[in-house]
């Protein structure tokens, strides 16, 4: 027991893979609806805009869930790199998907869990990821935890 305890401590679960420092746009399907807060924008015709320029950046885990050991990454993996935009295939859906969930407490009344896990869904297909499906199961079947959290 005590071996469990000391490996636990060392465990950091405050993880961070990627980091912008430039303000993200995305055309999303969730209209018809605003809010703002100093990390998030939400505007009537769907465009969300999070904002990497504000302090030292936004940064997210990008697929969950994911612990760090030391600096071993374990978890969810990310995909591959599109060449497109130079990022891994996950970035964006990662981006848009937990930056709602981050905020959820205060969108919730409005904007609706499915919505955000099929944005994620949608980036997903939008880069190609072959595996668009399966994450976006895993977001539906589990994500509710965090988003209650």
């Amino acid at each position: 027991m005590v071996k469990y305890r000391k490996a636990r401590r060392r465990l950091d679960m405050g993880v961070y893979v990627y980091c912008i420092t430039e303000d993200r746009k995305h055309k999303s399907s969730i209209t018809g609806r605003e809010f703002e807060n100093e990390w998030l924008r939400l505007e009537k015709d769907g465009t969300v805009t999070v904002r990497g320029s504000n302090r030292r950046g936004y940064a997210w885990d990008g697929c969950s869930p994911k612990w760090k050991f030391k600096d071993v990454y374990f978890g969810t993996p990310e995909a591959v790199l599109n060449f497109k935009t130079g990022r891994s295939k996950t970035f964006y859906a990662s981006l848009v998907h937990d930056v709602f969930y981050q905020f959820n407490k205060d969108l919730r009344s409005f904007v609706r869990r499915k919505e955000v896990d099929m944005e994620f869904y949608a980036i997903l297909k939008e880069n190609d990821f072959r595996f668009a499906r399966l994450y976006y199961l895993a977001v539906r079947l589990f994500g509710w935890v965090f988003w209650l959290k």
